[in-house]
């Protein structure tokens, strides 16, 4: 990458009008004292100019992010490098920085020795979900006089995405749904079910219950049953994000435990091979089509970090859309603050359509407002629906830092080296 150019400029004028005026008293009234301090004014600019330029062509600065995705809660760092390669020390050099996250800052000055290097880690933790930005930034250092200025401007800008953290145990049942016809899962299962699809050579891991003693016996070689993956329906979350129905501000407002609710919930179905979408209706209707795997988690992890609840889309044409979009056998986890009974018969219609439903109502009175959710609740069930309540903070502590970051760290004692390993606990049901 091509260094950026660095900027010299004069931060002292009033020193630059005593040397002016020294030169011209030396020319007007020639004197030895007039001569002297001339020579030494002089001296001390040509000295700053000439230190200030060669620590332009020996100063570097590099950032590097450490983890490339965070959540809320996670520790968001930096690692930071100095490096002169100058023949004059660098006696200060300050950072400054245009990164936008929140609670993020890199504000520090340092020193850097002649011919050496610094470097120091930036962190903090991450306090609200979105999109933000580090950089563009710059490296500002002056000579000991403090006559000049030098800066080096790093335009590079790398973005963020903060997403919602994701809680390993929610007291909240997926529904079930239903697949069209006898399809089988596009993966094998890693536990036994109901369905066996094929046969395959023993591995010395395989349980000998999953051992198929006819194959065995005909081909002098134990061979283990294979099984497909129980086939469900596909799963929609719908978020309610019209404004006028939230309550609460920050993370303990409708709008993040919404968006929290949904990132767990479509974590846990992901990880039960099923294929989950997304549809939240904030001032941009934000959909995701159904789909499989890590890259679908990414997506609607995305998703979830910028959603707004800034919309007028109310719930009812909210289910009437998803109605259009969703296949019969399709389940649906509807997650809404609106104690109301205005769209009570567009969720019937999405039963009569062959959709099954799951409402998680966020309960007003625990988030500051008005309504009755236990009548609410009980309607929904007379409608042949099923749904929970959800009160403020009753969700429970997020996981650890560390453990939804999915790494653990060690150093080992003696060599001062640090060994990263994966967190076998992490997002465990």
């Amino acid at each position: 990458m091509k260094r950026p150019s660095p900027h010299i400029r004069l931060q002292l004028k009033f020193p630059l009008i005593i040397l002016a005026g020294l030169l011209v008293a030396a020319f007007l009234l020639p004197d030895r004292v007039w001569n002297t301090m001339l020579v030494g004014f002089g001296g001390m600019f040509l000295a700053a100019w000439l230190w200030v330029r060669t620590l332009a062509k020996g100063l570097h600065g590099s950032r590097q992010l450490r983890f490339g995705w965070v959540s809320v809660g996670d520790r968001l760092e930096e690692n930071f490098s100095l490096r002169n390669e100058s023949w004059l020390p660098a006696l200060w050099v300050e950072i400054l920085d245009e990164s936008n996250v929140p609670g993020y800052s890199t504000a520090v000055v340092r020193s850097v020795a002649a011919g050496e290097t610094d470097h120091w880690r930036n962190a903090a933790i991450c306090e609200r979900r979105g999109q933000f930005h580090l950089g563009p930034w710059a490296i500002r250092s002056s000579d000991p006089f403090g006559l000049f200025s030098l800066t080096i401007e790093y335009p590079v800008v790398d973005e963020v995405i903060i997403h919602p953290p994701i809680y390993g145990r929610l007291p909240i049942p997926l529904p079930a749904g239903r697949s069209n016809g006898r399809v089988r899962a596009s993966q094998r299962a890693p536990q036994a079910t109901l369905n066996a699809a094929s046969v395959r050579p023993y591995h010395a891991t395989d349980p000998q219950r999953w051992i198929h003693w006819p194959t065995t016996a005909r081909r002098d070689e134990l061979f283990v049953r294979e099984f497909d993956l129980d086939a469900a329906g596909d799963i929609w979350l719908l978020l309610d994000m019209q404004a006028a129905v939230q309550l609460g501000q920050g993370r303990e407002g409708t709008e993040e435990q919404a968006v929290l609710l949904a990132a767990s919930l479509a974590a846990r179905a992901l990880r039960q091979n099923r294929a989950v979408g997304l549809a939240g209706y904030g001032r941009v209707p934000q959909v995701v089509s159904t789909g499989r795997g890590q890259g679908q988690r990414w997506r609607i992890l995305r998703v979830l970090a910028l959603v707004q609840a800034d919309g007028d889309t109310n719930l009812s044409l909210a289910l009437r859309d998803l109605g259009q979009i969703a296949r019969r056998g399709t389940a649906a986890v509807i997650i809404t603050p609106n104690s109301g009974a205005a769209w009570l018969p567009d969720l019937a219609a999405l039963a009569q359509k062959g959709i099954e439903s799951h409402v998680i109502l966020l309960d007003r009175p625990s988030f500051g407002g008005a309504g009755h959710s236990l009548a609410l609740q009980e309607t929904i069930h007379q409608l042949g629906c099923n749904a929970s309540i959800i009160q403020r903070n009753e969700i429970g502590q997020p996981l650890l830092e560390q453990q939804r970051r999915g790494f653990w760290e060690f150093r080992v004692t003696g060599t001062g080296k640090v060994v990263t390993v994966r967190n076998p606990l992490l997002e465990t049901d």
